[in-house]
């Protein structure tokens, strides 16, 4: 099952406790794929557990039999949900404001469609959560967020999406509308408002799924920054070693180490003996003990010699430069 479906199959087992919010969970589904004739009023999908939200919903709204009718529809069924009788009918467009468009009576399935619900159904925050559920049980879809971050829901008609983006908008989430060929699609993609519009439309199992898989992902991006922080701090102490081990070496090789004074001499001979060292490793090897800044400020003084020895010898000068030694101090100890 995708994390699509378990989404959806946590919310149609919601029940609100509320009839104002019913009926706007109702108004949803029914705005979606609406049943309507003289004498019957439903919807009709091939969700089944979203034809089974609406049967459960609507038993405690009408006090009417409900009929259930399957059909077969491809590799799938076509599941039609509907309450029979004029007095129904009308009862349930009147709780769901459609008698506010016109006449109840002459309205049909396309006419349906055409209306967008009214703004007397969603006054309340918990109708408009109410609401968005049906919504999104009919249309809407979501990305394992273990991959991605993606929610949506589709629509037909431009004028409902945009109804949706303003509802969405009252409740704090900042959701976007783009055009899919003859669709309008609107989506949330910032993991953070998914997360709150699941616990808002009742979705708590998958809230703490989603929940779970962002903070895997936070803490292996944090492991991967700091292996890539920490290769990047070897490369820059390894540059700067072997610089100061040549450096070491002119020196050796014109003027002797034993010409050096001895704060320097100790200097040289620990970093040739400890070639990958950083500064805080020569420091802690030193005998007697130097700290950090001294070791890189006798390291920085054998490098000017070995400079000056260049430039005297008509040799290139060249040597690591000031920044590199700066990087070596900061970045060195990882």
């Amino acid at each position: 099952m995708s994390f699509s479906s378990e989404v959806k199959e946590e919310l149609s087992g919601q029940m609100d406790s509320a009839r104002h919010c019913r009926i706007a969970f109702l108004t949803a589904l029914f705005h979606m794929a609406p049943v309507l004739t003289e004498d019957s009023i439903g919807i009709r999908t091939d969700q089944a557990g979203t034809a089974q939200a609406f049967e459960n919903v609507l038993k405690k709204v009408v006090s009417a039999p409900v009929s259930t009718l399957r059909r077969p529809k491809g590799k799938s069924f076509e599941v039609t949900v509907t309450v029979s009788g004029k007095d129904q009918v009308k009862s349930l467009l009147e709780a769901m404001k459609y008698d506010r468009a016109g006449d109840p009576a002459s309205l049909q399935d396309t006419d349906i469609r055409a209306i967008l619900p009214s703004r007397l159904l969603l006054q309340k925050t918990c109708c408009r959560r109410a609401y968005l559920r049906g919504v999104f049980l009919m249309t809407g879809s979501m990305s394992d967020p273990a991959k991605s971050y993606h929610l949506e829901i589709v629509f037909q008609r431009e004028e409902d999406a945009g109804m949706i983006v303003s509802l969405m908008d009252s409740l704090g989430f900042g959701a976007k509308v783009s055009r899919r060929k003859e669709r309008f699609v609107v989506y949330l993609k910032d993991s953070e408002q998914i997360s709150d519009l699941l616990g808002a439309m009742g979705a708590t199992g998958s809230l703490m799924k989603l929940e779970n898989e962002r903070i895997l992902k936070d803490i292996a991006g944090n492991i991967n920054r700091q292996v890539n922080f920490d290769a990047a701090n070897l490369g820059r102490t390894g540059v700067a070693s072997q610089r100061q081990r040549e450096d070491i070496k002119l020196l050796e090789k014109t003027i002797g180490l034993k010409a050096l004074p001895s704060s320097l001499r100790q200097a040289a001979q620990l970093r040739l003996s400890l070639p990958d060292a950083s500064l805080k490793e020569l420091s802690e090897a030193s005998q007697p003990h130097v700290g950090k800044s001294g070791i890189n400020h006798r390291l920085k003084k054998l490098q000017d010699m070995a400079a000056q020895i260049r430039l005297e010898s008509g040799m290139d000068p060249a040597a690591p430069s000031d920044e590199e030694q700066r990087n070596e101090m900061n970045g060195g100890d990882s």
